[in-house]
Parts: structure tokens; sequence; C-alpha cells
């Protein structure tokens, strides 16, 4: 019986430990880019790009230079994304939005969120249209 209250206590506290609760619902997790259409009709998709969104960051991953990768603070509205700041890894020094552009945000870091599902999340902005799938 002391072996059960023990565990149940152990559980207990390790579950207290951490005040952080992902708060972000289907928004979280990983998403890889499937089709980047500029405002123009410019095809630029590259299917080795990923935003990964865990508690109130994004990563912005490149699967083709996975050492080298962005951080960026984001808040969210119903309807709208808002990328900024922005870190640059290694070297955790800060960047411009700008830096972003090669994942297609937008210089200004602002995106509608046209659609956001378990499965599926599309994003636009006056330069284009980004669709991602849950990875």
């Amino acid at each position: 019986m002391k072996k059960y209250i023990f565990s149940f206590l152990l559980f207990l506290m390790v579950m207290s430990c951490d005040n952080r609760h992902e708060t972000n619902g289907e928004f979280a997790g990983m998403w890889q880019l499937t089709h980047w259409r500029t405002s123009d009709g410019r095809d630029l998709t590259r299917k080795h790009l990923y935003y990964c969104v865990e508690l109130e960051l994004i990563k912005f991953m490149d699967s083709d230079n996975v050492m080298r990768y962005h951080l960026a603070r984001f808040s969210r509205t119903r309807d709208s994304l808002f990328v900024g700041p922005v870190y640059s890894y290694p070297g955790d020094s800060t960047c411009s939005v700008s830096a972003l552009q090669k994942f297609g945000v937008p210089v200004d870091g602002k995106f509608h969120i046209d659609c956001l599902n378990s499965q599926n999340m599309q994003l636009s902005s006056a330069e284009g249209t980004l669709q991602f799938r849950k990875y």
C-alpha cells in the first residue's frame, strides 16, 4: 500500500511542476508546407519547410539545413496570426521578420488564417497563400 501512495504522490509532484499548458488548440504541432502560391500566381512550393508551434513560439525549419533554424514569438486571434520578434539559431541572435521570407512569412509578419483544423491550415497575406498539412 505504501508503494501505491508513494507512486501517487510522486505523480502529483511531477504534474504540478509544469505550469505551462498548450493553449493553441489545433494550431499547435508541426505543420509541413504543401503549397505556396504568390499573389502574382507564381508557385514557390518547397515541401521541406516546416512550422512547429508550441506554447508562444514558432520554430521555422528547413529540412535541407536542420542545423540552422529560426524561432519567433507570435500572437494569434481567431482569424489572424502575427509573427515577431525573430531569433536565429545557432547563435541566438535577433533578426528581422524579413529573415523568414524563405518560409513565406510576409515582411510585416501578418497573416490571415483562412482555414485551420486538425489536419490542414491555410494562411494568406498580400504576398500570397500558404497551405500546410499537419505532420
